[in-house]
């Protein structure tokens, strides 16, 4: 089933039903989307049984009208019926594909050789033959030339169409290009004053020249009985047809096609190969264009992202709170321009509040949700009692309207700064370490809880701990411990653990450097597959 629609706003266009049900609406969901502010999101479906179509209006707000007559229920359609959807007139065609015999294809890749190897051939004879050959050289060397220089797309498609129109001779012409879905637009088109009806459109011409990727010539549509079918061609009135790929070595970029109608002329091939000629050298300039377009856009693309990073790791707290009771240290090494990991630092007379976090994923999204919970933990601190009070009214918010249902691990704390005591909830994060000072390590196995934003109405335990003077607390997310070597091993909690073994007097910057260190030493040349951050807290006792 072959569509003919007609929008609101913008040119016609045709749809080619491929499936034996098509749902056609407003909303991105319907199979054919159309930008008419009148219909509903899916207004109505064309179906097949067996060899008849059918159509159904699917409770649209403004009915569905089948040859100006509201649709109930559903009803058969044949070809030629009209549907009315709101603004938008469909043109319903169920004809067969059209047979495009009379037709001679040739490689465009022989033809752009032939062509270049000439005046060797040796139909070249005769001075006026000589004439005209050297005439289409020099069109073709000034083509080339002129590609060569400083050209937008625009001026390109319309200097391949002056030296079609110039040198061959047609009616109408048009440069159809390939989007980046494989679905070919008309980019550029031109037509001689007075020239009648639309530009002609076959599908099965469009099938062997991008496709199969072969010049085509039409002689003469209108003098061979098995062009009988070809609607489209005889409908337009085209005598004689002529096409080319704009092909390149990395594929085909799409065709242009030039046409003649009535009686004014008939396309050689000799037409047939300088149009390939020219569209050898159109493609290369389109894809260079276009390469030029994707760098631009690459360079652009990269300046937000550092602007992006520069924001994000503003938003890390600098400097670290400075009190004689302690020390502190983070570092974050996200695996992208930006990442979903965090941490943060709040001081007030007596208390140190903390969090480290780990937001799943990584990328664009994951920096979103990272900047949202560390902005929650700032404003609720001041609010909450308690870190696992905190963790609760964090996960209420988060849990809101989370429809991308990502999560994020987290772990808050609150150390008393006179008595190191450290109160502290943990919601599906890593257990942090405790380094003493003989070098033994424990690991904080209280208070853990499931992530935030995934269930809202759960409550958080809390846990409490006492640094005596001396003892460091460490901090870190899973990309230190699940960090790859270049063979796919795993860093582990193991080498972590002695990693830190061998850092019980060490201060707190000089912890976060040496575990960092180990796990670039570990994974060597392999690339980094997860953010990183690390937190290193040493108390010193209390103020003297």
């Amino acid at each position: 089933m072959r569509l003919r629609i007609t929008p609101p706003s913008g040119p016609p266009f045709d749809h080619e039903c491929r499936t034996p049900s098509i749902v056609l609406g407003r909303s991105r969901k319907a199979d054919l989307a159309i930008l008419d502010a009148f219909l509903s999101r899916l207004h109505a479906r064309l179906f097949q049984e067996g060899d008849d179509w059918f159509l159904e209006d699917l409770g649209s707000h403004n009915p569905t009208f089948l040859n100006e007559r509201p649709l109930a229920g559903r009803a058969r359609v044949r070809s030629g019926d009209r549907v009315r959807l709101g603004q938008t007139l469909v043109l319903l065609d169920a004809g067969a594909a059209e047979p495009e015999s009379n037709v001679l294809y040739r490689s465009a890749t022989d033809l752009t050789a032939a062509y270049d190897a000439l005046p060797a051939g040796q139909e070249a004879t005769g001075e006026g033959a000589l004439r005209r050959l050297a005439g289409r050289l020099k069109l073709v060397n000034e083509v080339h030339r002129a590609l060569a220089g400083p050209i937008g797309l625009v001026a390109l498609l319309d200097l391949v169409l002056d030296s079609a129109f110039t040198h061959l001779g047609p009616e109408e012409g048009a440069i159809f290009l390939r989007k980046p879905s494989g679905e070919l637009y008309r980019a550029a088109s031109r037509r001689l004053p007075g020239t009648p009806g639309d530009f002609l459109w076959s599908r099965s011409l469009v099938h062997e020249v991008t496709e199969k990727k072969l010049a085509a010539l039409v002689h003469d549509a209108g003098a061979d009985e098995r062009f009988a079918g070809a609607h489209s061609i005889l409908d337009s009135g085209v005598r004689s047809l002529v096409a080319a790929p704009l092909l390149d070595a990395e594929g085909c970029l799409g065709m242009i096609a030039l046409n003649s109608r009535a009686q004014r002329r008939s396309f050689s091939e000799e037409d047939m190969e300088l149009l390939v000629s020219l569209a050898s050298a159109a493609a290369l300039r389109i894809r260079n264009l276009a390469l030029t377009e994707e760098a631009v856009r690459h360079r652009l693309v990269e300046r937000d992202l550092e602007l992006a990073r520069d924001i994000q790791m503003a938003m890390l707290p600098r400097p670290f709170p400075s009190r004689p009771e302690l020390e502190l240290a983070a570092a974050l090494k996200p695996a992208r321009a930006v990442g979903g990991d965090l941490y943060d630092f709040l001081l007030d007379q007596r208390r140190l509040w903390l969090l480290l976090g780990d937001v799943a994923g990584k990328g664009f999204p994951s920096a979103l949700l990272m900047a949202v919970t560390k902005t929650l933990f700032r404003s609720l601190v001041r609010a909450e009692a308690s870190p696992r009070a905190v963790l609760g009214a964090m996960n209420r918010e988060l849990c809101r309207d989370n429809e991308s249902g990502m999560f994020v691990t987290a772990f808050a704390g609150c150390l008393d700064l006179g008595s190191g005591e450290l109160d502290f909830s943990n919601a599906g994060h890593n257990r942090p370490y405790v380094l003493a000072t003989d070098g033994s390590l424990r690991r904080v196995e209280e208070a853990a809880g499931m992530a935030l934003g995934v269930v809202p109405e759960i409550e958080y335990a809390g846990g409490r701990l006492c640094l005596l003077p001396g003892e460091g607390l460490y901090l870190y997310t899973d990309g230190v411990s699940e960090a790859l070597s270049p063979d796919g091993a795993q860093f582990t909690e193991g080498r972590l653990e002695a990693c830190l073994r061998t850092l019980k007097s060490a201060p707190a910057s000089r912890i976060v450097e040496a575990s960092l260190a180990a796990v670039q030493e570990f994974a060597s040349t392999a690339e980094q597959s997860d953010d990183i951050t690390v937190m290193a807290i040493r108390y010193l006792g209390p103020r003297q």
